[in-house]
């Protein structure tokens, strides 16, 4: 426990950790807190205990993937190997990089496997804004919020003690609820960005004395610019980001503005943490739970100086193994070193492939990337989609549509769009075969050509 916890709130943490979660755990077909707890003593571990704890999970990983996920056999047989020819992480090379495209195409019958776990499919349209559907079950579930909980820690925040959040998933199911008051998590929109909600969240900081903040970059922004602007200055202990670029500017406004440490996150919606910043501002890859490979364009390894795609293996095979996927980010390996802070995790350098823009409406909301994710990727009927602002209040929604696409689902996109925080813009919807990706591989789907000073 740090300096600043009550006595009250030591009680309850430890309520929290040995009682109240463990249950939540039994309730939800999860194993966070057992995770959570076998994670906080792991990280400590020397990097040839964690290497060989690493490929001995990837050893049983491939053999579940190969003997009950029809891609991943076939993978192995066109490439003529059998899971024991992979001994360690780096011999996952051998096998070939599985594609968004190639988990689309095959969903669910040659990807999925069965579980005693309850499952739900999570959709994600990622860096790309092309939609996928990705099987998770609850112990998959337990498994990456472990992680992320483990890298919620290294800002110094401990369970239970209050945080603000910005978020999009504004209609909580029973289970975020419970979550929400266990954690004592004030959860708030992520959509609204106008002054009058920033004033709102900046109101409940105050009442509540959080010292706490988390969520979205883009949103954590304005958020900090809007507390410049009023003239609210008290400071917070820590600002933990995730989902977006957490851009420079980003940074130093939050920083200055809360008068505290930004602690960077990254994971992707397809139910995998892959890295955090801990107190010594280094990323760190969750080396227990994810093998990270950096490319090139023809899959081979770049030197950790080197921008390279990134290749991603969930550890934990789950209903819906994830084997050398390439998530359509980019980022630079940190060099093998041992972090002043202790933790022998793999590093990273930095995240660079997560782009975006903001649009401006006239009413002065700010939708930042996920604003739109948050929205179009629960539409089927869409492959991918581009968000374009042309003037003050026009923005041009170019959508690749699937088959059973029509105008009637087109009128429901933006009227959803309306409903959440963009009512006084118009939508023109244009219907492409294709949104091309830039030199850079990453394609922008939320784009300002409007104005950039305004926002």
């Amino acid at each position: 426990m740090n300096k600043h916890t009550s006595l009250m709130q030591r009680s309850w943490t430890w309520l929290l950790r040995n009682f109240m979660l463990p249950l939540g755990d039994v309730a939800f077909g999860q194993r966070m807190m057992q995770r959570l707890r076998y994670l906080e003593d792991a990280q400590w571990w020397d990097k040839t205990r964690l290497y060989q704890k690493r490929d001995e999970d990837l050893r049983t990983l491939l053999k579940i993937a190969y003997e009950e996920v029809p891609l991943y056999n076939h993978l192995f047989t066109e490439s003529g190997l059998l899971p024991s020819d992979i001994k360690s992480a780096h011999d996952l090379r051998k096998l070939p990089v599985v594609t968004k495209d190639m988990l689309r195409e095959g969903y669910p019958e040659q990807t999925t496997r069965s579980t005693k776990f309850k499952t739900r499919v999570a959709h994600t349209s990622g860096s790309t804004g092309k939609n996928l559907r990705v099987l998770e079950d609850s112990d998959t579930t337990g498994w990456y919020r472990a992680a992320f909980m483990l890298a919620l820690t290294w800002s110094g925040w401990e369970l239970g003690v209050p945080q603000l959040q910005t978020g999009m998933s504004l209609n909580r199911t029973t289970q975020k609820k419970i979550k929400d008051s266990l954690l004592r998590c004030h959860y708030v929109s992520a959509f609204d960005l106008t002054d009058s909600h920033l004033d709102i969240m900046l109101d409940i900081l105050e009442k509540h004395k959080i010292q706490y903040l988390w969520g979205y970059p883009g949103s954590l922004y304005y958020v900090a610019k809007r507390a410049q602007e009023v003239g609210w200055n008290r400071p917070l202990l820590s600002v933990v980001t995730w989902g977006d670029n957490l851009f420079p500017h980003y940074r130093k406004m939050i920083e200055t503005a809360f008068q505290t440490r930004v602690f960077d996150t990254y994971g992707c919606a397809e139910g995998i943490q892959i890295s955090a910043q801990c107190e010594e501002m280094n990323y760190h890859i969750h080396t227990l739970d994810t093998v990270v490979e950096f490319v090139d364009e023809d899959n081979n390894p770049v030197s950790c100086d080197q921008s390279g795609r990134l290749i991603l293996t969930r550890l934990h095979p789950g209903t819906m193994p994830l084997i050398r996927y390439r998530v359509g980010d980019i980022g630079i390996a940190g060099e093998n070193q041992v972090c002043h802070c202790g933790r022998e995790f793999d590093l990273m350098a930095s995240i660079q492939g997560r782009d975006t823009d903001v649009i401006l409406t006239p009413s002065g909301n700010r939708l930042i990337v996920h604003f739109f994710t948050g929205i179009l990727e629960y539409f089927p009927e869409i492959v991918s989609f581009q968000a374009v602002q042309e003037e003050e209040d026009i923005v041009l929604l170019r959508i690749v549509p699937a088959p059973e696409y029509s105008a009637e689902v087109g009128q429901e996109v933006v009227s959803r769009l309306w409903q959440k925080g963009a009512a006084d813009l118009k939508f023109e919807i244009e219907l492409v075969d294709d949104i091309p990706l830039p030199p850079t591989g990453k394609r922008r789907f939320v784009i300002n050509h409007f104005s950039k000073k305004s926002i």
